[in-house]
């Protein structure tokens, strides 16, 4: 008798410390860019390991529809940090939005147009004619116009069409377009089994800047600045781990995370493995993964200031801060 109420106690006990912990886990919503795809895969990493728990955070992913949509929430204050296109988080504080980057992973250009490999297109001048798809909340969406004008196309001789997001890729498979606008390492994977296709990247035009990375506003870093901290700093650990012969379990953590998503491993791994490239810095080699720098930056402003996406005038630290990484 005594035993049983040893075990019935302690049962009680661990019960009762599982429940208190989570009533003390911090709660954070993460507004991703877009449905579950390779660029997510240290988020749900994160998730699956349980290193946000340990950490006392209790982290909900959702899904985007695009990283438009997702800064509108953020500066709206109905997600806490999101993981976007930080070029295009630029252009959103040029109209007004309050947010700054925390941390850069991707931080070379890769917005790309991406054409059939079949159609005669050898350079970017080759898209009059060209029909592409894209979609209204694209991080491609404020840098079409400057990129036909960088490339000396005018915009009457092409055919840029808006669809649903979900629509983009099907659209150029099924053969109802000759290209689409996307990121490069997340398009062609997604149309090499179906209808591959060659690249053009804008950064090529001479329009650059850092590519994905996580954003917040300065309120919340002002209301909720520790959990933020811990979660941009199990990001990078994420990331640094996946990169060291582990994007098979970032993988299999989107699949985890997303199981009724339909998702296309093979795919995933594709997108995860094209990314490592980009997350080099311009101008630092072997920089840490996360940490942005002033000469990045400095040269995306310059090239959105050429273009007219950004007002001249603009500094470094209008738009980053790395106070939420290591030292």
């Amino acid at each position: 008798m005594q035993l049983r109420r040893a075990i019935v106690a302690a049962s009680a006990l661990a019960a009762f410390a599982a429940t208190s912990a989570q009533a003390a886990a911090e709660k954070l919503l993460v507004r991703m860019d877009y449905s579950a795809w390779g660029m997510h895969a240290a988020m749900h990493l994160a998730k699956q390991k349980g290193w946000f728990q340990e950490a006392g955070l209790d982290v909900e992913i959702q899904d985007g529809t695009g990283t438009i949509n997702t800064l509108q929430l953020l500066a709206a204050g109905q997600a806490d940090v999101g993981q976007v296109q930080l070029g295009t988080m630029a252009i959103a504080r040029e109209n007004g939005l309050d947010l700054v980057s925390i941390a850069g992973f991707a931080r070379k250009g890769d917005l790309a147009v991406l054409v059939d490999e079949k159609l005669d297109v050898k350079s970017a001048a080759d898209l009059v004619g060209k029909k592409l798809v894209c979609f209204t909340t694209s991080p491609w969406a404020p840098f079409i116009d400057p990129y036909l004008k960088a490339i000396n196309v005018p915009k009457s001789k092409t055919n840029v069409v808006m669809v649903s997001p979900s629509a983009m890729i099907s659209t150029y498979a099924s053969g109802n377009s000759d290209g689409f606008l996307s990121q490069a390492p997340f398009g062609q994977p997604m149309v090499a089994k179906v209808r591959p296709a060659k690249v053009f990247l804008l950064a090529d035009s001479g329009i650059n800047f850092p590519s994905y990375g996580l954003v917040t506003t300065p309120k919340k870093l002002a209301e909720r600045g520790e959990a933020i901290r811990k979660l941009t700093q199990i990001q990078v650990k994420a990331w640094e781990y996946i990169y060291a012969g582990h994007e098979d379990e970032g993988v299999a953590a989107i699949v985890a995370q997303r199981p009724n998503a339909k998702l296309d491993p093979q795919v995933l791994k594709a997108q995860v493995v094209a990314y490592r490239q980009f997350f080099e810095s311009p101008s630092q080699k072997a920089a840490p993964i996360g940490r942005q720098n002033d000469a990045d930056w400095v040269a995306a402003i310059q090239s959105m200031e050429r273009v007219g996406a950004i007002k001249p005038g603009r500094k470094p630290s209008d738009y980053y801060t790395n106070a939420m990484l290591a030292n």
